[in-house]
């Protein structure tokens, strides 16, 4: 049940960097931190959200440029927390969560081609919604925003489950055999990673604000 409301969560807020926002509620630290807190963990859900965001950073929030990079921390935390809980208790929850964060790195990178794909083709919607706005919020803008939600809501499903059913085989397979300097060496990873990913984010974030600094700077009037 809880991973079913997992992928409601995901498909639901996936909706929102397509058609609605952003309000960057399908950013990874947000799904994340939900997903984490549904299945009653959520500092480690927080942590693999951070870790999306620093491997991502460089992918903006709006534009066309942009693609679900939730994904992969939504898979984790579903893999991690529901098969997770099926091992023995002296299995690394370290080395448990970076291999299910390692796991959906590449069903994220393989989903983009199908977010860009649907996004290049559903334009004729989004044109249909520009054009009935000067008419108001309903008519075709509602139509054809309504339509689009539905149709990025499914295949936010759609590829969830998909990722989630063959990911879920190999995670099956691999996490009982976690043990030995394999599962040493990314329990440490683990440790390191969200560290890591914070440093990176407030790098960045500093970083942005020293290419402006002169902005803050009081403006020196004529002597």
């Amino acid at each position: 049940m809880t991973g079913l409301l997992s992928a409601l969560l995901y498909g639901v807020l996936s909706i929102d960097h397509f058609a609605v926002g952003p309000f960057l509620l399908s950013r990874p630290l947000v799904l994340g931190a939900l997903l984490g807190a549904l299945w009653g963990r959520p500092a480690e859900g927080l942590a693999l959200g951070l870790l999306g965001e620093s491997l991502w950073v460089v992918v903006p929030p709006a534009g066309p440029a942009q693609w679900d990079t939730g994904l992969a921390v939504a898979l984790a935390c579903v893999w991690a927390f529901s098969l997770g809980g099926a091992l023995p208790p002296a299995t690394s929850r370290g080395a448990l969560l970076a291999t299910a964060f390692l796991a959906g790195v590449p069903f994220a990178v393989l989903a983009r081609r199908v977010d860009l794909w649907l996004r290049r083709n559903t334009r004729v919607l989004a044109d249909y919604a520009r054009a009935g706005f000067s008419h108001g919020v309903s008519g075709p803008f509602w139509r054809g925003l309504v339509f689009s939600m539905a149709l990025w809501g499914l295949k936010s499903l759609v590829v969830f489950f998909v990722a989630e059913t063959l990911g879920g085989l190999v995670c099956a397979a691999v996490f009982p055999r976690l043990t030995g300097p394999w599962a040493e060496g990314l329990d440490m990873a683990w440790q390191l990673w969200p560290a890591l990913g914070a440093a990176t984010l407030w790098h960045l974030f500093f970083g942005r604000i020293g290419k402006n600094w002169k902005s803050w700077l009081p403006s020196r009037g004529a002597a």
